[in-house]
């Protein structure tokens, strides 16, 4: 398990290199960490459940589907950069392997703004994006018919 905890330190270096400066990162070093935390996996990891060590295998094969043939960061699409920054954070939720963790999860996603044909990288924490989404389901749950004593007060 000292492997999983040593790929995970990289893979934290690796994702904040990835914010900084994306151009300039070569894949190799992501992937030679991906490659030794999925054969500790196949070895066995004893701090796993099998539902964790399902997820990762499961976000390493987007990983590995995004980055084959590829040398720098430079080479995938705006939305392939979404999807390995996406897929190498929820590794790093598993292997943390907390709720806390979970919730703290970076998440990233494109979204066309109304009006317009330009499309935007937004991010958040998985907890932001549960709040926001719990915070739209009251609103539409809210009743939208004024009811007395308090119309139009």
């Amino acid at each position: 398990m000292r492997t999983v905890a040593m790929v995970a330190a990289l893979m934290l270096v690796s994702m904040g290199a990835i914010a900084e400066e994306p151009d300039r990162i070569a894949l190799s070093a992501m992937v030679e960490q991906q490659v030794a935390l999925r054969d500790e996996l196949v070895q066995g990891a004893q701090d796993l459940s099998p539902r964790q060590v399902g997820v990762i295998k499961k976000a390493q094969a987007e990983f590995f589907r995004l980055v084959e043939g590829k040398s720098t960061m430079d080479q995938l699409t705006i939305e392939d950069k979404v999807r390995v920054e996406n897929a190498l954070e929820k590794v790093n939720a598993q292997i943390v392997g907390t709720n806390a963790a979970a919730a703290n999860q970076q998440v990233c996603w494109r979204e066309t703004t109304v009006g317009s044909k330009m499309k935007t990288t937004r991010c958040g924490t998985q907890q932001e994006i549960d709040d926001a989404r719990e915070g739209a389901r009251g609103f539409l749950l809210k009743p939208k018919v004024c009811e007395p004593p308090g119309c139009g007060a």
